[in-house]
């Protein structure tokens, strides 16, 4: 994970979920146990503590879990770019729905007062146009 990506994802998750995160994407399908024996070793959680982190996790769907004895194990849904990418466009959609064209012209305001945003911008449009963007 990038220092960009870190900062990024530190605003939509707390510093133990950040954690956990970062565990997972080392390895699919761990348990819990497997997880907290790789947390470090300074900060002793208890297992109830992770089990909590990632079962509330796998109800925001960023974890998948599958039964595999008396145990889960968990993978994450998503890497972190397509994490952030599926938490941003969750967000913008969400304003557009409330704010409609107030929230474009904020949008448009903000990315002209950003260096180089009006040339982003012009560019995704044109991609957009010709049926290049999704």
């Amino acid at each position: 994970m990038t220092e960009e990506q870190h900062k990024m994802l530190s605003k939509l998750f707390g510093p133990l979920e950040l954690e956990v995160l970062k565990i997972i994407w080392q390895k699919d399908w761990q348990t819990v146990q497997e997880v907290l024996d790789q947390l470090p070793a300074q900060k002793q959680y208890a297992y109830t503590t992770i089990m909590t982190v990632m079962n509330r996790l796998h109800q925001k769907s960023v974890l998948i879990r599958k039964k595999k004895g008396k145990r889960y194990l968990y993978k994450a849904r998503h890497q972190p770019e397509e994490l952030i990418r599926h938490f941003s466009s969750h967000t913008i959609r969400g304003i557009l729905d409330d704010f409609g064209d107030i929230a474009i012209a904020q949008f448009v305001d903000a990315v002209g007062n950003a260096p180089d945003g009006l040339k982003k911008l012009k560019q995704l449009l044109n991609e957009l146009e010709e049926g290049e963007r999704k």
